[in-house]
């Protein structure tokens, strides 16, 4: 779940152009747009997380038996998160590169989707190991019979708990104050 986590929070760091410091409150990550971009990024992690372990995982296994329906569930709600999310990422991009910032911010979304999608595929294909693909698996199955709305919610929850600033470390996100 570490891993899932970190690779979401890692999406929003690249997705914001490699980095994601927020310069005031007022920029601030909400829990509504932290929950587009995952609702946004879910099929695609899942997707490839199901083809980074394909070869350490057994063919009759969940992710080779169910994985790809289960990334359909999860895309079936990723173009309704989308404006979210873009707004999101938009939100958290970098505040010290204003022309960049508008740059992105006039891509075409038919532009902006696929490399969003593309940053979180290479990602999760990179950031897994193959020692984590049975938790991984066993983690997927376990949340499958959610509907996608709460897996999305549970993993947004799950970020921002983690997301907190520890002891001489500041968080990856500026989250807003939950209400």
């Amino acid at each position: 779940m570490n891993r899932l986590r970190n690779r979401i929070a890692g999406l929003v760091a690249l997705a914001a152009l490699g980095t994601a410091e927020v310069a005031s409150a007022q920029d601030c990550l909400t829990q509504p747009e932290l929950n587009g971009m995952v609702t946004f990024a879910l099929p695609v992690v899942m997707d490839g997380a199901i083809k980074a372990c394909r070869p350490s995982l057994s063919p009759q296994g969940y992710f080779a038996t169910e994985g790809q329906a289960l990334v359909q569930r999860y895309a079936s709600r990723k173009q309704g998160a989308w404006p979210t999310a873009k707004a999101a990422i938009l939100k958290i991009g970098d505040s010290r590169d204003a022309k960049m910032k508008d740059m992105v911010a006039n891509l075409p979304d038919s532009a902006l989707q696929p490399f969003a999608e593309g940053m979180v595929a290479q990602m999760v294909t990179e950031g897994i190991k193959p020692d984590q693909c049975v938790a991984i698996e066993r983690a997927t199955r376990l949340l499958s019979p959610l509907p996608p709305e709460n897996t999305a919610e549970l993993l947004t929850f799950i970020v921002g708990l983690a997301d907190r600033p520890k002891a001489g470390k500041k968080a990856t996100l500026n989250l807003c104050p939950a209400n």
